[in-house]
């Protein structure tokens, strides 16, 4: 189980997801009124730059938003759960293809958050992508890399079986 390079893919999968918790996502600053936007996967948070002190920023809201860490929770959970599956490879695969989708809707619906934050603020300049936005994207990679393989054990697997 452990020595097969899928499950190496899956871990990458799992490890990308748990860092998404992690890093920031998105960051924008208006350096004229000295508002700063971040957004992660658990918090919004808007900031004031201090008066006293200009490169000190003080909190001044923060939403919760859950979306994203259900998201990376059922994701982690899925490819762990796919990882004890190595005896059914067709499962393997149909969750594979449902971890997949699930991090598309992982990555539109943080996409659909920026363009929000980016609407608060009526800037030209835009927002920083950060690396938690990122990572998911590493995650769609080794899910795929692990299907791959996946596939390729399937398929020696079906033509030792015609060969008998």
């Amino acid at each position: 189980m452990i020595q097969r390079i899928q499950t190496l893919f899956l871990l990458g999968v799992i490890i990308c997801m748990t860092l998404v918790l992690v890093f920031p996502i998105w960051e924008k600053s208006n350096p004229d009124t000295g508002v700063k936007y971040t957004f992660d996967a658990i918090y919004w948070h808007e900031y004031q730059q201090n008066d006293s002190n200009p490169n000190l920023w003080e909190l001044k809201a923060t939403n919760q938003m859950f979306y994203l860490v259900g998201l990376s929770a059922v994701v982690c959970l899925i490819a762990l759960y796919s990882i004890f599956q190595f005896k059914r490879r067709t499962v393997q695969i149909k969750l594979g293809a449902l971890n997949a989708f699930l991090m598309m809707a992982y990555i539109a619906t943080a996409t659909y958050f920026i363009y929000q934050g980016e609407n608060k603020m009526d800037l030209d300049a835009r927002g920083i992508f950060k690396p938690g936005y990122f990572l998911p994207i590493g995650a769609m990679i080794f899910n795929s890399m692990s299907n791959r393989f996946i596939k390729k054990d399937e398929d020696l697997v079906r033509s030792i079986d015609r060969i008998r």
